[in-house]
């Protein structure tokens, strides 16, 4: 029933977009930042690092922001060996460096291991030759939105120029989303199906009913921790 009300609430943005947007005599879809979701747009890249892979969330086990280590995986701890099946084991690698203060800490990643970049592809490394290689990268992944994050799920109401086709795409979750964004298309007109909400630092939530106060939100919170 409720994804039944979104797509009848598509009828309404459809509107909406094409007062936003039209199509010249080449058939190049013109669209403005107002409701659509433009690539390249302050609000889009915004959005695309606040839904990228998280790769700085487990630099206690492979000390880079290069990518992160998929899960689950067996680490080399001052010497200890520890199995780490989710994020919330990364608190037995600090209560072994807390130990001893005399030491340095130093955590071996066990191979082969899978990593998973900003972008969410995923690459298996076999050896310590290729370890170094990947985690001495040139890193693109910005950390600037790491303390905010979307409530899902989110609708993004959708409208195919080309086919004529409408329709309505729900994310439940940042991959989700990401790929969503990453993967836009000019001739595809993308509005989110507002109000969509932003937790921030704390726990508060924002809900925000427009692109407008989506980017403001986001903007005010760039450089949070």
């Amino acid at each position: 029933m409720k994804l039944d009300k979104a797509k009848i609430y598509i009828f309404f943005i459809l509107i909406t977009l094409f007062l936003f947007s039209c199509q010249s005599e080449e058939n190049v879809v013109l669209q403005d930042d107002t409701e659509n979701l433009i690539s390249g747009s302050q609000l889009v890249d915004k959005m695309l690092q606040l839904t990228q892979n998280p790769v700085w969330a487990d630099n206690i086990i492979d000390s880079t922001d290069c990518f992160s280590v998929k899960l689950p995986v067996n680490v080399l701890v001052n010497g200890q060996e520890l199995h780490i099946a989710e994020i919330s084991d990364f608190i037995s690698v600090d209560d072994i460096f807390n130990e001893s203060q005399q030491d340095v800490d130093m955590v071996q990643v066990e191979l082969p291991a899978t990593v998973v970049y900003a972008d969410y592809t995923e690459s298996e490394i076999l050896t310590q030759e290729d370890w170094d290689l990947a985690s001495d990268c040139v890193n693109t992944a910005s950390t600037g939105l790491k303390c905010l994050r979307f409530v899902y799920p989110l609708s993004v109401n959708i409208y195919d120029t080309v086919f004529q086709v409408a329709d309505v795409q729900v994310m439940d979750d940042d991959m989700e989303f990401y790929g969503f964004l990453n993967n836009l298309n000019v001739n595809v007109l993308s509005a989110i199906a507002y109000p969509v909400v932003v937790v921030k630092p704390g726990g508060e939530e924002v809900s925000c009913n427009n692109n407008n106060e989506l980017l403001s939100t986001l903007s005010m919170f760039y450089e949070c921790d």
